[in-house]
């Protein structure tokens, strides 16, 4: 493992499954974004090599080495931890601060339980309901309280629903029209 004095990649041995030839400055996306992150040794190697298949032990090993040796580790610790926020171990991916995706969830479970306050949170009961008013013949929900009850609605009542009807059916809303 070494690191070249012409360029800035460093270089290792990989496993097979990591495809060769790309160039630095040919890169899909940048694996370090964070403005903070800029000085990253990652920004100078392949993408790949921080993704290992699932049981290639060998190359997240390379990329760990890789990270031990970065000047900005833990920052780009903090900021995976940060940007995974609570998710599953298993909804995070690569080695990122020198840790696996394991690692940085358990490292998240530990950090959030400290950051638990001590005392424990004071219940704030609900506000009240605001109460209706009662519903009143003439309206629709008149009407549709004497439907509710098997009653037969008064002349009131059906025409106000009829009205409610036609508003429906014209505007799309039931209600009237402010003034």
């Amino acid at each position: 493992m070494g690191r070249s004095q012409s360029t800035s990649v460093i270089t290792g041995r990989r496993s097979a499954h990591l495809p060769r030839g790309s160039a630095a400055g040919t890169l899909g996306f940048d694996p370090a974004p964070d403005p903070g992150l800029k000085n990253a040794l990652c920004k100078a190697i392949e993408p790949e090599l921080f993704y290992p298949e699932r049981g290639d032990h060998r190359t997240a090993a390379l990329a760990r080495e890789m990270c031990a040796q970065c000047p900005v580790i833990e920052r780009c610790l903090a900021n995976a931890l940060m940007e995974e926020g609570n998710a599953s171990h298993r909804r995070r991916f690569g080695i990122r601060g020198g840790a696996s995706p394991k690692e940085r969830y358990e490292i998240y479970q530990r950090t959030a339980q400290t950051a638990l306050p001590v005392a424990a949170p004071v219940a704030t009961p609900a506000p009240a309901k605001a109460r209706r008013e009662p519903v009143r013949c003439g309206t629709r929900r008149g009407y549709q309280k004497h439907r509710r009850n098997g009653e037969s609605a008064c002349d009131a009542c059906r025409y106000a629903n009829a009205a409610a009807d036609r508003r429906l059916r014209a505007t799309g809303s039931t209600k009237e029209a402010a003034a």
